[in-house]
């Protein structure tokens, strides 16, 4: 049996690995060589698995791309733009969803995310397969990568789902398993695709620490090695692993309140992150070349200026920094103009237009901080913090995500978190403070010689606790859910920024907050709504039987399940530009 299981995972493993090889043997032992001391394939197939760009680590071309034009999910949802006047006269389609002349999902669309979230995932069916046909501790000491390769097979699907509503999922993943309707599968209804990976997810939760306990010592030790999220913790992935299943749940209740309120409190009984959990890759990040995020970040640094929806709520006073009155995460999130303040852009390109052309300009570039200490009378994100931070770790969940759906949930009574949702929101803002200030410590551009401001000190204990105490108020003063839901999601907005696009353009559809500008072009004033992204091409002709039944859902304007009834049709827009 055991010879069997090794012949058919390197026969799979040769095509997965044959191009890649080299950089394998220096991230982890070498799989395609089993010797006295190596005789297992699966940990290397898994850690390929966790590292592969598009899952948890982000890609070059889809940043590029997401932010180059201004016209995709990051323009549309007000995290990052270019500073617009009517020079890009593209913009003129702004509001045709319709066409595509507008709203640009090329990002997701054309750069394959949805035919190669299938193809990345075939470790998952590698595994499977060869776990499947193990036998005693062989099959023990496998269990735990196939539990944690379905978590990342469960993860990624809820994200296709949240981008595309329906996709083919239960006759998918089949593995060895034959017959032509696991070749082109069918599309399923995505309420039910949600709640087959809740019910998943809630079975991991429940056995991942018993498969871990079963594993050999030595099979501990290669998976200490060979996960480099955790470092073989098993008690980070069983908390991310509950925290995403408790985000779907949250995220489902809108449609299907009586099913997902028990499952709620069913999650909250179990372990979520008490820490950041971030990870750093086995090497330096180039963000001059290669295929890290950065990359492409550093690249379209003219279109990753900070909008005034997240700036005005970090920057209270004047346009400069004052401790006490404004949030204390503004000066490593944005970077200073060439005034020394911090100042957005607008969706108001009739106002815009003016400042532009009065010599109102920037450099468009994050190579030379002098030039753009000099020159930006906008700013953008922190080249400190984001642009050239070769130390920036993988995001996977932080303690300041985890008390914002905490906040929701006890805002909402989905369920008893133990606290008030107004503390919630004071420790999220407490432990946001403290996540981006140490991912500014850990950058080194710059190091020694940059602008005091770039790399500041982190305000006192005192300090922070006050801001949060301060948002806390402004949280319990609002008079409605509706409101207080805007000042929670305007809290989301500031915490990931740059850092989670899509999870924020997801809670944007589902909440309906918070609130944009809307887009004010040669005096037309525009409120356009995105709802998803374009199936790719290819499914059309390769899959079309199957596609044919999903196809009047291909279009940027029709909404994804879990958006609740009275959100449909609601345009999350200011009226004006005064903010309150």
């Amino acid at each position: 049996m055991k010879k069997s299981y090794l012949y058919i995972a390197m026969m799979a493993l040769s095509a997965t690995f044959t191009a890649c090889k080299k950089d394998v043997e220096k991230r982890f032992y070498d799989p395609d060589k089993l010797n006295a001391t190596v005789t297992d394939v699966i940990p290397g197939l898994f850690t390929q698995l966790l590292t592969t760009n598009k899952i948890f680590v982000q890609d070059y071309g889809e940043w590029y791309y997401l932010l180059n034009g201004g016209t995709g999910i990051t323009g549309y949802e007000q995290v990052a733009q270019r500073y617009i006047s009517y020079r890009y006269d593209w913009f003129s389609s702004y509001n045709d969803l319709v066409s595509g002349n507008g709203f640009d999902d090329f990002a997701i669309s054309g750069q394959g995310f949805f035919e190669s979230s299938y193809t990345r995932l075939k470790n998952y069916e590698t595994i499977k397969d060869s776990v499947d046909l193990r036998t005693g501790q062989l099959k023990s000491d496998g269990d735990v990568y196939l539990k944690l390769a379905t978590f990342i097979k469960l993860y990624q699907c809820g994200k296709l789902v949240d981008f595309f509503n329906s996709i083919p999922y239960f006759d998918a993943f089949q593995g060895t398993k034959g017959g032509p309707q696991y070749l082109f599968p069918k599309y399923d209804d995505p309420k039910q695709v949600y709640q087959s990976i809740i019910a998943d997810l809630g079975t991991l939760v429940n056995t991942l620490p018993t498969a871990f306990a079963q594993m050999s010592d030595p099979a501990k030790i290669i998976f200490q090695q060979q996960d480099y999220a955790f470092k073989g913790d098993i008690s980070k992935w069983v908390a991310f692993i509950n925290f995403t299943r408790l985000k779907m749940l949250v995220r489902i209740a809108g449609v299907e309140e009586a099913y997902a309120k028990p499952l709620i409190q069913e999650t909250l009984s179990k372990p979520l992150p008490a820490t950041d959990l971030t990870w750093g890759m086995w090497y330096k990040i180039d963000v001059l070349s290669g295929g890290t995020w950065q990359r492409g970040l550093y690249e379209n640094t003219y279109a990753s200026f900070i909008p005034n929806i997240i700036m005005k709520r970090l920057n209270y006073g004047d346009s400069t920094y004052q401790r006490g009155i404004d949030d204390p995460r503004l000066p490593v999130i944005a970077m200073p103009t060439k005034f020394r303040d911090y100042r957005g852009v607008s969706a108001n390109i009739e106002e815009q237009e003016a400042l532009y052309n009065s010599g109102q300009r920037y450099y468009p570039y994050a190579d030379n901080l002098a030039s753009s200490l000099a020159q930006n009378a906008k700013s953008t994100y922190s080249h400190i913090t984001l642009h050239r931070n070769e130390n920036m770790p993988v995001y996977m969940v932080t303690r300041g995500e985890v008390d914002l759906l905490l906040a929701e949930i006890a805002l909402k009574g989905l369920g008893n978190t133990g606290k008030d949702a107004g503390d919630h929101i004071k420790d999220e803002v407490v432990h946001s403070t403290d996540f981006w200030y140490s991912i500014n410590q850990l950058s080194t551009y710059g190091r020694g010689t940059a602008d005091s401001l770039l790399y500041p000190t982190k305000p006192g204990g005192d300090t922070v606790e006050t801001w949060g105490n301060k948002i806390k108020a402004k949280f319990l003063a609002a008079p409605t859910l509706d409101d207080k839901m805007e000042i929670l999601m305007q809290q989301k907005y500031i915490h990931l920024n740059l850092l989670q696009p899509y999870e924020l353009w997801a809670e944007l559809r589902r909440t309906r907050h918070p609130k944009l500008e809307p887009f004010t072009w040669h005096a037309n004033v525009w409120k356009p709504m995105p709802e998803r992204v374009h199936y790719p091409t290819v499914e059309l002709t390769n899959n079309p039987d199957n596609f044919s039944k999903v196809a009047n859902e291909n279009n940027t304007t029709s909404p994804i399940f879990w958006v609740p009834a009275d959100k449909r049709g609601v345009l999350p827009y200011w009226n004006n530009y005064n903010y309150e």
